[in-house]
Formats: C-alpha cells, structure tokens, sequence
C-alpha cells in the first residue's frame, strides 16, 4: 500500500498562491515549491502531471481571488462602478497576482471575448447595465467592455505601484468615465464609424 501524500493537491496550490503573492509568477517554480512545503519536489510531481498544470491551478485560484472581489460589489449602489474599484483594489493590495492573471504573456493576440472567457467579472453586470439604463444587450456590452479597458488601465498603474488613489479619486474617475461612454451609446453612436489620425501634410506639398 504507497504512502498517504503528505500534502493534498489543494495544500500546494495554495502555498503555491501564496509564493506567487509574495514574490511574483516566476518564483512558482518545483525548488521554490517545494522549499515552501518543506519537502522534495517528488509529491509535486506525483500530484501534478507538471509545473504547467500546477501554475495553470494556480492561477485558476488566483481567478477565483479577483472575482470574489469584483462580485462583492453586488452588495452596493451603483454596483457596476464598486465593480471597478474593486478590481483596483485587488490590482493594490495584491499586484503579483494581478500581474500573473492580466499581465502575463499570451502565445498570440487574443478577443476580449476569449480573454473574459474565464468570467473573472460575473455577467451579470452586463444585466444590471441593461436594466437600469435601459440600454439594449449590445449598447450595454459594448459599455462594459470599455469600462474595462479603462479600469484595467488604472489597474496595471496600481499594480506596477505607479499611482495611488483614494476611493474618492476612483470615483470621479470612473463614474466621469462611465458617464461619457452612456451619452456616447444613448446617442445611438455604436454604428459611427471613427476614422484614425492621418498624418498631416506639408504645407509645401
């Protein structure tokens, strides 16, 4: 009969989350792990199949984080701007994680679809912007999905310790934010077509 595992899949996980918050996506390595858990790397990989499944949980957890704390947000009023601060907030108190789920390199460019596939912001902000600004299915995706870029901006310059803002600066922030981009979708602008910048001729041309 082989020997009870002395630590659970979950165990490593979450000291592997944890190595990841205190020094960052590269330090989850087997060495590190394993110095953490006080053992060999040999139930790592009896556990796992390799390192790539193990960060692959990892970040799973670190999903399940952020989005324990986007969806606290439901408890206020306007829920979709707490939303937004609240993914700041965890951009903040925990920017290794940040930096391992929205800051990581893909192997190629990808949708904004496929890189919400994972629901880190539940749906259901979608619905709430639907029905309390009446706006249709597509105007209230097409709002969401630019808060978001604009939150995220505002993020990474937390993450990276660039900038600190109080709850009050966030506010005004993405409430003017938000305010812009409702007038932009109630004036039925989705379909306008905006040009890009062209370079300016010569005036000797």
């Amino acid at each position: 009969m082989p020997p009870k595992p002395r630590f659970t899949r979950e165990q490593m996980v979450d000291a592997g989350l944890e190595l990841v918050r205190q020094k960052g996506a590269d330090a989850l390595t087997a060495r590190e792990l394993a110095d953490v858990l006080g053992c060999s790397a040999r139930p790592i990989f009896t556990a796992f199949e390799n390192m790539d499944e193990l960060r692959s949980e990892v970040k799973k957890a670190a999903r399940m984080l952020v989005s324990s704390y986007a969806n606290e947000a439901m408890k206020f009023d306007p829920p979709f701007k707490k939303a937004g601060m609240q993914i700041i907030l965890f951009a903040s108190r925990e920017p290794n994680l940040f930096k391992m789920i929205f800051m990581s390199s893909f192997d190629k460019p990808t949708s904004f679809d496929e890189v919400f596939s994972s629901h880190i912001v539940d749906n259901k902000f979608e619905e709430v912007i639907s029905n309390v600004y009446s706006l249709s299915s597509k105007q209230a995706r097409y709002l969401f999905e630019h808060m978001w870029i604009y939150t995220y901006g505002i993020s990474v310059l937390c993450a990276l310790n660039q900038c600190n803002f109080s709850d009050a600066e966030l506010s005004n922030l993405l409430g003017a934010e938000f305010l812009s981009l409702l007038e932009y979708v109630r004036n039925n602008n989705l379909e306008r077509q905006l040009d890009p910048p062209e370079r300016v001729k010569s005036g000797n041309a």
